[in-house]
């Protein structure tokens, strides 16, 4: 489960207990959305809750997410 706080300026989110590719999907509308918009936007990404993950999250989506948005 994850939970996002989103401020003008910044993107606010936390893992909570397993990270599945649903919530990582949740993670990337969101982050996407706010890349739209103009200025910079400071991402926290918060891990400490989290207590495992999916394999289907652990290797595609993180890395094509990475290599898309490496400098944003």
């Amino acid at each position: 489960m994850i939970t996002i706080e989103q401020t003008k300026d910044s993107l606010n989110i936390a893992v909570l207990g397993e990270f599945t590719i649903a919530d990582f999907k949740q993670f990337e509308e969101n982050t996407l959305y706010k890349l739209k918009s103009p200025g910079e936007v400071d991402l926290l990404f918060d891990l400490r809750g989290m207590v495992n993950y999916t394999a289907d999250v652990a290797w595609e989506e993180i890395k094509f997410f990475s290599r898309e948005h490496n400098h944003d």
